[in-house]
């Protein structure tokens, strides 16, 4: 009689690609949306298992294996997942749940496990031919013990998982696989090599050797190798692919003294599916930040362009704010979000009539109330992109004043966020010493005077003292 396979989801996509991948595998299945259909088709056929969903209408996953349990405690029911519902797995296994399969899932992963419940099942039918009631027993023993075994891959693989997904640049992602598998696998040597594509963790101990990279690792495939005859010492080093939509992008070089478990090596390697499936997420989003980004600089270039007088305005403004940034010592980081906002601090005058912005006459009170809105344009265009999060709120306040008299808030001292500051001191300088419709350009000594007599009101002291000193020279 052939295996038949049951899974039980209200999602019918799930239901449907599991169907297709159990039956692409060469076994009979049937599907139900709920538990209570399931417990039907249970008590009416023979299952090799059943997968099965926790969260269902009219009977939950928790409900289905405690009823087929008590119907017969011996077909082995496995738990569909996500990440974030592993501890609720481990209650299912509590109930009587036989292992997990994780979302998103694949082919090998659904083959591995049939072919354990298939195992298995040979195994219980001799156990039941030729075992007695203490027999049964010591089965029961042994399985309440992989149940704990279980419990226990679980939480390292949750620990794991929380890890990876906390990250966000790929460079950290690398030092984590390189972290985490030291931590998994105790007494080891650990390396990281990039294959193609990928930077390395950063180290402390010069530049990393040259891998000679094994045609097998290229193929996917891990490599173990006995280097016992190198110094008369046991020393096993074993090469794990990091794979990114079928291409090996990096090495993990693990060196022990003894060879590596099944166990080692199933976790390092469920790191590593991890960490590439983070890549790519991490990747796509990088690609549409920088999209983001290109599409804003370019309106901020068209907006330099609609004014000659002021046409590399914002160029000059980002390189004075860099410059400062540089003698306050902030980090890549703080720099890197200077140099953004810098860019746009003026994006919102996309929001400003020419009649306004491109008057060659000063403003009226009237006029100047609406260009003070730039901020806040400014601010309302990219506060719709998370990634800007920061940058909107230093664009908003870069006209405030140090003595809480600018714009639009109204904030000073230290409310107003320092990389607004810079962009304070650094648009004023430029503004004063660039020519104007209505006016020409200040001397660099008269706009030094004016940045001088401005420090403690318009500007923040200390700033406008670093920028005279150490960007425009002033001692």
């Amino acid at each position: 009689m052939e295996d038949r396979v049951l899974i039980v989801d209200d999602d019918q996509g799930i239901r449907q690609t599991i169907r297709s991948i159990v039956e692409d595998l060469g076994y009979a299945c049937d599907t139900a949306p709920d538990g209570q259909e399931a417990l039907g088709l249970v008590e009416s056929r023979r299952y090799l298992c059943v997968f099965t969903d926790i969260m269902m209408p009219r009977m939950t996953g928790l409900e289905l294996i405690k009823k087929i349990k008590a119907r017969d405690i011996s077909i082995p029911i496995i738990v569909i997942t996500g990440y974030a519902s592993l501890e609720i797995a481990i209650d299912a296994m509590k109930c009587g749940a036989s292992d997990f399969l994780p979302k998103p899932f694949k082919m090998s992963q659904i083959q591995i496990l049939l072919n354990k419940m298939r195992g298995e099942k040979t195994i219980l039918e001799e156990n039941r031919r030729f075992s007695d009631t203490l027999q049964l027993y010591r089965i029961i023993d042994n399985l309440k013990g992989q149940l704990e075994d279980k419990a226990r891959e679980i939480s390292s693989l949750k620990a794991i998982s929380e890890k990876i997904v906390s990250l966000k640049g790929i460079r950290d992602l690398v030092g984590a696989i390189v972290d985490v598998s030291k931590q998994l696998i105790g007494n080891s040597e650990v390396k990281f090599y990039p294959v193609r594509g990928l930077p390395e963790p950063s180290r402390d101990n010069g530049p990393m050797p040259e891998l000679q990279v094994p045609d097998e690792l290229l193929a996917g495939k891990i490599v173990r190798v006995d280097n016992s005859f190198l110094d008369g010492e046991r020393h096993f080093q074993t090469l794990f692919p990091l794979t990114i939509e079928g291409q090996v992008f990096g090495a993990l070089d693990v060196r022990t003294e003894t060879l590596l478990d099944e166990e080692a090596e199933t976790k390092i390697l469920y790191l590593l599916n991890r960490s590439a499936e983070r890549m790519e997420n991490v990747a796509l989003y990088e690609g549409l930040y920088e999209n983001i980004l290109s599409t804003l600089r370019s309106m901020a270039k068209i907006l330099d362009a609609r004014d000659p007088h002021t046409s590399q305005h914002s160029t000059r403004v980002t390189n004075f704010s860099i410059a400062i940034a540089n003698a306050l010592g902030l980090s890549a980081e703080e720099r890197d979000v200077l140099y953004i906002a810098s860019s746009l601090h003026d994006i919102g005058k996309v929001g400003i009539p020419d009649s306004i912005l491109l008057k060659p006459d000063r403003l009226t009170e009237e006029e100047f109330t609406i260009i003070r809105k730039h901020p806040d344009i400014g601010a309302d265009i990219l506060k719709q992109l998370p990634p800007m999060y920061r940058e909107t709120e230093i664009i908003r306040h870069h006209h405030e004043r140090y003595d809480g008299k600018g714009y639009p808030a109204g904030i000073g001292d230290n409310e107003i966020p320092l990389l607004s500051r810079i962009i304070t001191i650094a648009d004023a300088y430029d503004a004063m010493t660039s020519d104007r419709p209505y006016r020409k350009g200040l001397a660099v000594g008269m706009a030094v005077e004016e940045i001088t007599r401005c420090a403690g009101s318009q500007f923040d002291p200390e700033l406008a003292r670093l920028f005279l000193h150490k960007v425009i020279g002033v001692f």
